[in-house]
């Protein structure tokens, strides 16, 4: 993930304090009133996730969250603002959607949650 700005640098700009620059890192979410660690950034996959707010994306995607804009304005911004250059963005980074929520098992009939067994020998 070489190509986007580090997930350090864009929660420094909203406030997080960060003391390590790899591995996983707890914090004071800098989205919402935080009093508890309630933020966790793995640093070396370039992700954030706020367990009390529900933040959660990569640097793109949570500037492009904050700043309410679409990726590619979310990468201008990392630009202008981080000093990160981005010479383009596109596949898995472009969509600005969020990261998927915990799934249940799907196993294509439709049916979530549940497993189905054959009866018999």
């Amino acid at each position: 993930m070489n190509d986007l700005p580090s997930i350090k640098s864009v929660l420094e700009h909203y406030g997080a304090s960060i003391l390590r620059d790899h591995g996983q890192a707890n914090l004071k979410c800098p989205f919402h009133g935080d009093s508890h660690q309630s933020g966790t950034a793995n640093l070396d996959n370039n992700l954030f996730v706020c367990f009390a707010c529900g933040v959660q994306g990569n640097s793109l995607q949570i500037i492009a969250q904050q700043e309410r804009c679409d990726i590619h304005e979310a990468a201008k911004f990392a630009e202008g603002t981080l000093g990160h250059s981005i010479k383009e963005v596109s596949g898995k980074y472009s969509s600005g959607r969020r990261l998927p929520s915990k799934q249940g098992y799907h196993n294509g009939s439709g049916t979530v949650g549940t497993i189905r067994r054959s009866r018999g020998a």
